[in-house]
């Protein structure tokens, strides 16, 4: 049997003969928008994101969602990986090949 990924509603994932329990812990999903730390010392990427968050009447606030640390060699990894990703989806649309 190949392993495919099917999503089912609910709280659990089918991936091949195994149900995966999905942990989501009550909280919404975040979408960075800011740096908060973004640094290296001693060959260590400190790393920082935080989630913008406006209210009428309160203050706004940077919410930190992520603090990421890795080595150099990884960090090299995670560009590369962005490039890729962000080259990929900055690609005109070859039309030709629609439908």
């Amino acid at each position: 049997m190949a392993n495919e990924v099917v999503a089912k509603s609910g709280k659990k994932l089918r991936v091949a003969d195994e149900e995966w329990l999905i942990v989501e812990n009550d909280v919404a999903p975040v979408v960075p928008s800011l740096f908060v730390e973004a640094r290296h010392f001693a060959g260590v990427v400190y790393l920082s994101l935080a989630q913008t968050v406006v209210d009428v009447g309160n203050p706004p606030e940077a919410r930190v969602c992520a603090r990421l640390r890795f080595d150099l060699r990884f960090a090299q990894a995670l560009r590369d990986q962005l490039n890729n990703i962000i080259d990929d989806a900055l690609k005109p649309v070859d039309k030709s090949k629609a439908n």
